[in-house]
């Protein structure tokens, strides 16, 4: 035999390679269908929490989404603030609420932190962008101020929902 023929190919490595990189794949591709599955876990937590305030220990005033609205509670009364919202995981430490506003959307971005317990106001938009135009307007201005004292709202503590509100308690007594 000559030479040539009794050379081994090279086909064999590269065909262990090819194992070890289709291995490589599937294992990314599994684990991008597990973070899908813990964004959409974590905008669940989120519509089901109250955010409270960082220091106040789950108590006292909170927003939360309630019914699909944004909604504040002082201590005493219940305040919508936003209309059918859309909370979307944008991201393993992110979510975006929308809501329409006008003739767009207003989107707030949370950054969550400490293991999805606190969530921190990043960003306040309205989508399409105000022009200069609409900023200088009365409305314009309005909405500036207000984005501002968003912007101002230190972090939020992702509480449980308070049991407060009790609907249809019935108590059934033992007679002796």
């Amino acid at each position: 035999m000559s030479e040539t023929a009794q050379r081994p190919l090279p086909a064999r490595p590269l065909r262990k390679c090819s194992r070890h990189f289709l291995a490589l794949i599937m294992s990314m591709a599994g684990l991008a269908a597990c973070s899908n599955a813990d964004e959409s876990t974590i905008a669940d937590k989120f519509e089901a929490s109250e955010l409270h305030f960082l220091g106040y220990f789950c108590e006292g005033p909170y927003f939360a989404v309630r019914d699909g609205n944004y909604i504040l509670f002082d201590g005493t009364e219940y305040k919508t603030l936003l209309d059918k919202v859309t909370i979307t995981a944008i991201g393993p430490d992110r979510l975006s609420m929308s809501s329409a506003n006008g003739s767009g959307n207003l989107v707030t971005t949370y950054l969550l932190k400490h293991d999805s317990t606190v969530a921190i106001i990043e960003s306040v938009a309205r989508e399409p962008e105000v022009t200069p135009e609409q900023w200088s307007t009365a409305n314009g201005i309005k909405f500036r101020e207000a984005v501002e004292e968003i912007r101002k709202i230190g972090p939020l503590v992702l509480c449980p929902a308070s049991t407060t509100q009790k609907k249809d308690v019935h108590f059934v007594a033992n007679e002796m």
